[in-house]
Order: C-alpha cells, then sequence, then structure tokens
C-alpha cells in the first residue's frame, strides 16, 4: 500500500499535528443534530458497521478538556478513509415552516473540500441549498431511495478510495494454497499488460490474486479476515465484475467484431471466484449472506474454501494417481 501522507500544516496556525490522511477504517459523517434526521443517520451507520468500517459522528462524541475543533472534528476528517455529508436544513424550532442551513455541517464540509477528501454529499429531493454550496453536485434521494442510493455510494467511495487492500497474507506464504494450485494446473496470470491487466485493476484492490488454466481464477487468501470482511469483498469483487460485464455488452457491439466478442464471452465462461476463509467461520451462514447481496449481479461460480476443503481436493487427486 502506499505510504500514508501526513498532514504537515495546522489550518488554525498550531503546531502540526502530524495526523494521516486517510489512515483508519473510518467514514466521518456531517450532519446536524436534530432527530429529523434520526432515519439516515441509522441507515449510514447500519451499511458502514455491515462493512466493518466506523462511522464517525462528531456531535456525538465528547472530548472533555480538549480543543474540540482538532481532536473531535479537524483530525477525524483526515484520518477519515471518506466522508458522508447530510446538507439538509434543520426546521426552526419555533417557527417549523422556516428552514434553517446548519453552519456546522457547512464548516465541516468545507475542511473536507479544502482536504481533497472522497466525498458523499446527500441531499433530500425539494430541500433548497445555501446559495455557496449551490452549484456542487449532490446525491438527491427521498426516503424511499436513501438506503439504496447510499449504499451504492459508500460501496463506490470504497472502491474509489481503496480502503479494502489491507495487508493480506501472499499466497506462497501457504504450502498447502501452493500445492492446491498445483494440482488444480494453474499458474500466476501475466498481469502487466492487454486484457488480464484490466481484469486485474478490476480485483487487485479488493486483494485478490489472479490465476489461469483450465479456469481463469480470481483468488482471495481471507483466512485471516473476519466473517463480516469476506461477505464484503466477494460482494463488492462480483458488483465490480457485473458492471464491468453490463459495459462490456453495451460497447462491444458498436466497438468490436463478432469474433471478438465471442472470444470475450467465452473468457467470461471461464472465470470464477474462490476465496480461502478461516475453519472458525461458520461457512453456510457466510454463503447464504452472499448470495442475500448479490442476488442482483449478473452471475459468475465463487466458492468459499476452508484449509479442509483444499486438503480434501489434493488427497482426490493423489487418490486418482491410484497405487505406485
Amino acid at each position: 500500500m502506499p505510504e500514508a501522507k501526513i498532514n504537515e500544516t495546522c489550518i488554525i496556525g498550531l503546531p502540526t499535528c502530524g495526523y494521516a490522511f486517510s489512515s483508519s477504517r473510518m467514514a466521518f459523517i456531517a450532519t446536524p443534530s436534530d432527530d429529523e434526521f434520526r432515519l439516515e443517520l441509522d441507515i449510514l451507520q447500519g451499511l458502514l458497521n455491515e462493512k466493518d468500517y466506523e462511522s464517525y459522528i462528531a456531535l456525538l462524541r465528547v472530548d472533555p478538556a480538549k480543543l474540540a475543533f482538532c481532536t473531535k472534528i479537524c483530525s477525524k476528517i483526515i484520518t477519515s478513509q471518506f466522508c458522508i455529508v447530510l446538507l439538509n436544513s434543520s426546521t426552526h424550532r419555533v417557527h417549523p415552516g422556516v428552514r434553517i442551513p446548519n453552519p456546522n455541517v457547512h464548516l465541516e464540509y468545507g475542511l473536507m473540500l479544502a482536504f481533497k477528501k472522497h466525498i458523499l454529499p446527500f441531499q433530500r429531493e425539494g430541500d433548497e441549498l445555501a446559495f455557496n454550496i449551490r452549484p456542487l453536485d449532490t446525491i438527491l434521494y427521498t426516503n424511499s431511495t436513501f438506503k439504496d442510493k447510499s449504499e451504492r455510494a459508500i460501496d463506490a467511495a470504497i472502491l474509489a478510495t481503496a480502503t479494502t487492500s489491507r495487508p493480506t497474507r501472499a499466497i506462497v506464504s501457504s504450502p498447502l494454497l501452493m500445492r492446491y494450485i498445483a494440482v488444480r494446473g494453474l499458474r500466476f496470470t501475466d498481469v502487466s499488460v492487454g486484457d488480464p491487466a484490466l481484469l486485474f485493476r478490476l480485483i487487485s484492490p479488493l486483494g485478490f490474486n489472479l490465476l489461469d488454466g483450465q479456469d481463469i481464477v480470481v483468488l482471495g487468501l481471507f483466512d485471516l479476515e473476519t466473517a463480516k470482511e469476506v461477505v464484503f469483498r466477494l460482494k463488492l469483487l462480483l458488483q465490480n465484475l457485473h458492471q464491468a460485464k453490463e459495459r462490456f455488452e453495451t460497447d462491444a457491439p458498436r466497438t468490436l467484431t463478432q469474433d471478438r466478442i465471442a472470444y470475450y464471452r467465452q473468457l467470461w465462461g471461464r472465470l470464477k471466484a474462490e476465496v480461502v476463509i478461516s475453519s472458525e467461520i461458520n461457512k453456510s451462514h457466510v454463503e447464504t449472506r452472499v448470495r442475500e447481496v448479490t442476488r442482483e449481479f449478473t452471475a459468475i461460480p465463487w466458492e468459499l474454501l476452508t484449509d479442509q476443503d483444499i486438503q480434501r481436493r489434493i488427497d482426490t487427486e493423489y487418490e486418482s494417481i491410484g497405487d505406485v
């Protein structure tokens, strides 16, 4: 992973804080404190929790005897992987017909823009934005569309910021897996050029490797990860591949010959995903959850493997040889 960039200049003139940009698995959420936004906050916190991300809301944190701006806001925006803003105005407590832009949210939004953070700015349909942020693009939503739109935006933010590429074990660190690869007749794909390079750019930020032989195998060695992380990475992988397949089907008739289209469809038919997980994880529960969160995606075969599954396949291959 690239080395973290350190914030070297304090924007309010204090000594440098030394915080590293995008150094925590966290999303900073700028929101008004009003209960009228409880639905949005509950949904956002639930979605981030499902993806094993911390949701940080400054107004819910208490840091006694500390400079609140630095410890609760500025440093957390710096270290967050991406940021979320609810730009809706609040209802006036005395005059319900009056809507008031929230100054704290605007301050936090300005910091995010200054720090060039990846931002998800949400705006309820029909709500009027303050003049100074009206030209900036937003994600428009209603109560019925917020969950779907926010989940898609959060997934895209995670992919864009490469926050899933946490260190994982290299394949060569597992002798059992290396034997399995040999038994399967697979080899590490040259991903430096051509079509393999394009495919590898889709899968590598999620920690997957690319192998080929009779099958084209997208392989994830996630036996050190939690069940939630396994589900999340596999979901994003299948989502990425689904979107790539949709783009191909749309663009190919205009840009490729029928022979090339048939060639790429044949490659797609060879593609499958295999994910190595810990034997301590409830495999059937993870499989069920992956099917639930990927039911809308173009299907490619995928499989979860424990060390026991891998050993059984190796043993089966050796047994097929018979006595020597």
